[in-house]
């Protein structure tokens, strides 16, 4: 990386090891975060009537006779109801994103009889939802809020704050300036331009280890990548519910697209240096563990070898070096996997770029989708997961 964006990285890194709030938030994360903020709004009214007021909570004739703030309350994070207010649910992820089924699973328990909730998604990460919104299928509105916005709102209310209550006031401009750094490596490595690398180049992640952030700054880059291939094919999820998600293995950062969460199903990864073209078995004879069943699973794939065609990864990349597994000339397909559902074919794809992996992406997801309406009709499954 640049000799001024590596410097900047280790300023970051270093005002946050000398940092005792975050020594202390590393144990918990996002629960310490929830707490502080919990905290905060239950015990001065000033913090939750700003935040109410920016995050447009609206007026109710409904409500508790105080302020009311419940936490882990049935799955949900941050449960805060005011009198005479709509009460506010926030789903706190930091360094994380929900997928869109746990936000469409709350809505579906009616969100436990909460009276017309705002609902609001709260993390370091945009999920690069249309208009900042998601709408789930039963109709609730979830609206993304960054972490600094939480801190623009909040730091307002810090010298009244500290006219009440000195020490809880020290503690919250303390906690408002870790949220700062944090918002602030996010933006430096955690999302990262077109022609950076999708993986975190060895001496930034050799930093960040020290911090114990350098798993989490993977993740959030993958899941970077893996909202912006989301957004190209917003339409054809609603339609299809195809899963692209990222993953982690041995620190390692995994993005992956299947036609549906468990098969018949087609699919890629972008794993260890491998792009992969992926054919997921359903319930029958090729699940399970054994040879007899992953050679059924393999000849179950290679009834749809034509899926398994890497032309279009070496026009957007050029030469990947050879398909594994080889195969010899006049023999059929053959296939690595896992057990008991996963088989595939690789090329190798190392040093790839967050553009390169939005062009790999989006052209073998609709790749995807051909060989499943193919295969198997173009109904698919809706549970985008």
């Amino acid at each position: 990386m640049p000799g001024s964006s590596f410097a900047r990285l280790q300023y970051l890194v270093e005002s946050l090891t000398d940092d005792l709030v975050f020594t202390m938030s590393r144990g918990s994360k996002e629960l310490f975060h929830s707490d502080m903020l919990a905290w905060y709004v239950e015990h001065h009214p000033v913090l939750g009537e700003a935040l109410s007021d920016a995050w447009q909570v609206p007026a109710s004739c409904s409500g508790p006779d105080r302020v009311r703030v419940r936490r882990e309350w049935r799955n949900l994070d941050l449960v805060v109801e005011w009198p005479g207010r709509s009460p506010l649910v926030v789903e706190n992820k930091v360094f994380s994103l929900p997928d869109t089924g746990q936000l469409d699973a709350y809505a579906r328990a009616k969100l436990h009889g909460l009276h017309h909730p705002v609902l609001v998604l709260l993390s370091l990460l945009d999920p690069g939802w249309p208009g900042r919104s998601w709408t789930t299928p039963d109709g609730a509105l979830w609206r993304f809020r960054g972490y600094d916005e939480l801190g623009a709102v909040l730091r307002p209310c810090l010298p009244e704050l500290r006219g009440t209550d000195r020490f809880a006031a020290d503690a919250f401009e303390r906690w408002l300036g870790l949220i700062d750094t944090l918002v602030r490596l996010t933006a430096e490595v955690g999302t990262p331009a077109d022609e950076e690398p999708l993986l975190l180049p060895e001496e930034a992640a050799a930093v960040l280890r020290s911090a114990h952030l350098d798993a989490t700054v993977q993740k959030m880059r993958c899941l970077y990548a893996t909202n912006r291939i989301r957004a190209e094919l917003a339409g054809e999820i609603e339609q299809s519910g195809i899963v692209v998600r990222t993953t982690m293995s041995r620190g390692q950062g995994i993005v992956e697209m299947f036609t549906a969460d468990s098969g018949p199903g087609f699919g890629w990864q972008i794993q260890e240096g491998q792009f992969r073209l992926v054919y997921l078995t359903g319930p029958g004879p090729g699940y399970g563990r054994g040879e007899e069943r992953r050679a059924v699973r393999e000849d179950e794939a290679r009834a749809h070898s034509d899926y398994f065609r890497f032309d279009g990864a070496r026009d957007l990349l050029g030469d990947t070096g050879p398909e594994r597994p080889v195969v010899a000339p006049g023999l059929p397909l053959s296939f690595n996997g896992f057990a008991p559902d996963f088989v595939y074919r690789s090329v190798p794809a190392p040093d790839l770029t967050i553009e390169q992996v939005i062009d790999l992406g989006v052209t073998f997801a609709r790749a995807a989708l051909k060989a499943h309406a193919d295969a198997f009709g173009a109904d698919l499954r809706t549970d985008d997961r």
